[in-house]
């Protein structure tokens, strides 16, 4: 399966001339489907921080195994956004741009996450996951940028050349650094036993390096989410029927799902204070 195109395929095949003009209907999961799930996986999470977990007694084993059920859930969406990251960054026509707007929703978002979650308005032990997407991007950004040959798929940043020893050296930094960073800054801790920003960095990574071998990227990856708390390699599987389609063609539309992140959890921290 070609994962990498010079442009997202926005088309859809049309029969033959002389046949009536009808959609085919395309197999496998458009970037658009996938960012749907990934958002509504998302909304369980926010869901049973908000709402749910505060009226449960948390000293009962019946009522902590249902939270953290529920939560669980919530984490088949991570290596979905890790997916829609690595291909974010291969498909923007201005990294810088993108770059831009995931940190301004991180921050646009960081004090609703905070009441939503944590129900304080600042929560420096569980902050917002969205920062853990943005060290994410730099980090494949240097992974690209840094290639002992040209790079040929849709990757539209700069490529330097450097020897084989030295694109070892600096990778291996970066990921070092990048993993102190969201151990740090707690991005995306979960009720205390899911760190989703440091299974998001693995799952970028392993998209990255693995992605000319398909099955081997899918196995590597499921593997990580199995001993992450089993529910993100279920999410591994959702990925694996990705069809190279975006599902939509206005920029709005892909703007919305940024709109949607931060109105859902204002939505929620007004729940959860009116609660």
């Amino acid at each position: 399966m070609a994962l990498y195109k010079r442009e997202w395929n926005t088309s859809i095949h049309q029969s033959a001339p002389e046949a009536p003009r009808r959609r085919k209907r395309q197999r496998g999961l458009s970037m658009l489907r996938l960012k749907i799930i990934a958002m509504v996986l998302l909304t369980l999470g926010t869901l049973n921080t908000a709402v749910v977990m505060p009226h449960i007694d948390m000293n009962n084993i019946g009522d902590l195994t249902l939270a953290i059920l529920l939560d669980a859930v919530s984490w088949v969406a991570i290596p979905i956004f890790a997916w829609i990251t690595v291909m974010g960054v291969h498909h923007s026509q201005h990294l810088w741009h993108y770059l831009g707007r995931v940190l301004l929703l991180a921050a646009l978002s960081e004090v609703p996450y905070d009441m939503a979650t944590s129900h304080v308005w600042f929560d420096s032990t569980s902050n917002n996951p969205v920062w853990a997407v943005a060290v994410c991007i730099v980090v494949i950004v240097v992974l690209r940028s840094l290639d002992t040959r040209p790079v040929h798929d849709a990757y539209t940043g700069p490529v330097y050349q450097v020897s084989y020893g030295q694109s070892i050296g600096i990778r291996i930094v970066v990921c070092a650094a990048a993993v102190l960073w969201l151990i740090l800054g707690h991005f995306g801790v979960r009720v205390g036993v899911m760190n989703e920003g440091l299974v998001l960095l693995a799952m970028v990574i392993i998209f990255e390096i693995l992605h000319r071998h398909e099955n081997t990227m899918m196995y590597s990856a499921a593997v990580v989410g199995a001993l992450a708390g089993l529910t993100p390699g279920l999410g591994v599987a959702v990925v694996h029927y990705h069809n190279d389609q975006l599902g939509y063609t206005k920029k709005a539309v892909g703007l919305g799902f940024y709109v949607y992140y931060v109105v859902h959890l204002v939505l929620f921290a007004v729940l959860a204070v009116l609660a």
